[in-house]
Parts: C-alpha cells; sequence; structure tokens
C-alpha cells in the first residue's frame, strides 16, 4: 500500500502560498513511485489537505482553492487509482481513520508493508503516519526519504530519526 500526502499546489506550484524549491527535487520520484504502484496494482491513499474557516479571514477564497487542488502532475494517477481521504489540521481525522481500517484491514492483514511519500515531513507525514500506524500497529511502515521533504532540512532529518525509534523503517 502506499500513502500519499498532500501532494497540493499549495508546495508544489510556483503560485502556491507554500511553495519551496525542494518540492522540484521530490516531484519526479513521486509520480514514478505512483506510477509503479498503478502498474502493480498497489493500493493508493491519498490526502488532500483543507484548509480550515478562518484562512478566509486571510486570503482569498480563490487562492484557497487553488492551493488545496492536487497538483497537475500528480491528479490524474490519484483521482483515477487512489483513495482520496481529505484532512483539516494534519492527521486524517479518526472518522475517516475508521473507513480506512475498513476498507483495507484484509490487505493489510496479508501485505503488511506501507509506504509513505510526500510533504512535509515534520507536519503532516509524521502526523498521518501516527495515524495509520495505531489503526494498523502490526503493519511495516516504511518512509522513503527521498520522496518526503520538509522546508527544514534540519526537522526533515529529526523527524526521519524520531520515527526510525517508532519503528518506521527509513529506506532510501
Amino acid at each position: 500500500m502506499l500513502v500519499v500526502i498532500d501532494v497540493q499546489n499549495d508546495t508544489f506550484d510556483k503560485r502556491g502560498t507554500n511553495f519551496a524549491e525542494w518540492s522540484k527535487v521530490i516531484e519526479d520520484g513521486i509520480a514514478r513511485r505512483i506510477d509503479e504502484a498503478i502498474e502493480n496494482n498497489e493500493s493508493i491513499i491519498y490526502t488532500k489537505n483543507l484548509y480550515p474557516d478562518f484562512e478566509y479571514d486571510e486570503r482569498s477564497a480563490e487562492s484557497i482553492h487553488f492551493d488545496e487542488a492536487i497538483y497537475p502532475k500528480f491528479y490524474e494517477r490519484l483521482e483515477g487509482y487512489g483513495d482520496g481521504y481529505t484532512k483539516t489540521f494534519y492527521g486524517i481525522p479518526p472518522e475517516q481513520g475508521k473507513n480506512i481500517y475498513e476498507n483495507y484491514k484484509d490487505e493489510v492483514e496479508t501485505n503488511q508493508k506501507i509506504e509513505f511519500i510526500g510533504v512535509e515531513t515534520n507536519v503532516c507525514v509524521l502526523a498521518n503516519i501516527m495515524v495509520i500506524q495505531n489503526i494498523f500497529p502490526k503493519a511495516n511502515i516504511t518512509v522513503n526519504k527521498k520522496l518526503v521533504a520538509a522546508a527544514s532540512d534540519d526537522l526533515h532529518d529529526k523527524t526521519l530519526e524520531v520515527l526510525s525509534n517508532m519503528n518506521v523503517f527509513i529506506a532510501e
């Protein structure tokens, strides 16, 4: 199973509010990994971060909706083959976690590997690993360190270190 976290215009498009150059470093690798999952008929879960109501006090609805959209390079891949879950803050909310459990419990029991890719390592990737790890405690959780990134290299590296101490395998 592949879990793709927040590959949205917000960070991957130069017009996005939180665009960072590091997103361009991982963009092609993420696309290739999603393609590989599609070719292998691997389940794909992806998250989409929706901004809370208070964001509308600070910027336009047009800006928010642009940032929330899945980045075009990933859109067709994920919309066509993935199972999308929305969240308003960092992690998938409990009711959606229950849906993930019901939809994937049999698959995870027979194939216990769950790989995470996306952004940002120290925020949404970390939070969603914790959610999924609690839903499927016997799963082999993996993070491909070349397919996750954060605005801070230091926080990225520290988060990978913390995750490795929480029984998460860090792949190269």
